[in-house]
């Protein structure tokens, strides 16, 4: 169970700081990023990382389908993360050894009763060496920097504080908007009528940014039947999404603001940015990114060997 419970406290690393080590790769390459490669050695051993992932969690890792879905998912990740790294390094972004290091012995302190040699072994088990998965952690800790900076540097984005109803069908809409015709308050019948979260309050959604790269964001229907509005004024007509059909209140409106004018006012925007702007960063970025996958995605990989591990002298 020791060995299972290691596998898994790497694991929570998976997802994020074990997919490359910027342009530090072996030969053999099955994808370019921006002209960056991507190793099938290093494709190999975090595929491998990924079906031990998901044979943990009891999923069966010997049919095609889910081989062909862990190696072209990994893959994705791969260049996704190369393109994060990339806007990091044009950004000043960098992370020192003494940071790793710090990083590791607050680990090792916390998850590893303060044994190194425990972290070591867990390691290797998962087929890397040390040197490798300290390359891999510094690639973390610069996308949280990244992160950081997202919100430390926001962009200029317009926003609009809202309040909305959201009910099943149309004619409950349709039903509702009459009685905000005739008068009844918007925020009683959100709390009597509207099945999201916000019911409790009223309906109330905060201040959401209406356009921008890192920003999070309402679903197209919702954004552009809000943006319409004037401060103060309510859906005539249902707005359809894929969530139901929304009776939106506009609150406020303001354009090209700075948020860190206002960090508390604008708090849920900039949360948003800590929580989606790596990802929406990443979906902006491919757009003009020259990606070149060098592989044909729809051949079924082979198994990798439990013993797949990156050498010493290939992750320096």
């Amino acid at each position: 169970m020791k060995k299972k419970v290691a596998v898994l406290a790497l694991g929570a690393f998976l997802m994020t700081g074990l997919f490359g080590c910027g342009d530090k790769v072996p030969a053999g390459t099955v994808a370019t990023v921006n002209g960056a490669p991507i190793s099938q050695e290093e494709l190999d051993m975090n595929y491998n990382q990924f079906l031990q992932l998901y044979e943990f969690y009891g999923i069966d890792t010997s049919a095609d389908d889910v081989k062909l879905e862990a190696r072209n998912s990994m893959l994705d990740s791969m260049i996704t993360q190369e393109l994060l790294m990339q806007e990091a390094e044009k950004r000043g972004i960098a992370v020192t050894d003494e940071e790793v290091n710090t990083y590791l012995n607050d680990m090792v302190a916390s998850q590893y009763g303060g044994s190194m040699a425990d972290l070591e072994a867990a390691v290797e088990q998962a087929g890397m060496t040390m040197e490798y998965y300290k390359e891999a952690q510094k690639e973390e800790l610069a996308l949280n920097k990244l992160r950081t900076d997202l919100v430390n540097h926001p962009e200029t984005v317009d926003v609009l504080k809202a309040r909305h109803i959201l009910v099943e069908t149309e004619d409950e809409a349709v039903s509702i908007i009459a009685r905000l015709d005739a008068g009844e308050d918007f925020a009683a019948l959100a709390q009597e009528y509207s099945l999201d979260g916000s019911a409790a309050d009223g309906g109330d959604l905060g201040y959401f940014a209406t356009n921008g790269v890192t920003t999070s964001k309402m679903v197209d229907e919702f954004t552009a039947a809000a943006v319409a509005l004037e401060i103060g004024e309510y859906s005539s007509t249902p707005v359809e999404s894929q969530f139901g059909y929304h009776i939106i209140l506009v609150e406020d409106k303001q354009a090209e603001v700075n948020l860190l004018e206002d960090a508390e006012k604008y708090s849920s925007v900039l949360e948003g940015i800590y929580r989606y702007g790596l990802n929406n960063l990443a979906a902006s970025l491919q757009k003009t990114a020259e990606i070149e996958i060098l592989i044909d995605t729809a051949v079924v990989p082979e198994s990798p060997a439990n013993d797949t591990q990156v050498e010493e002298n290939d992750a320096e």
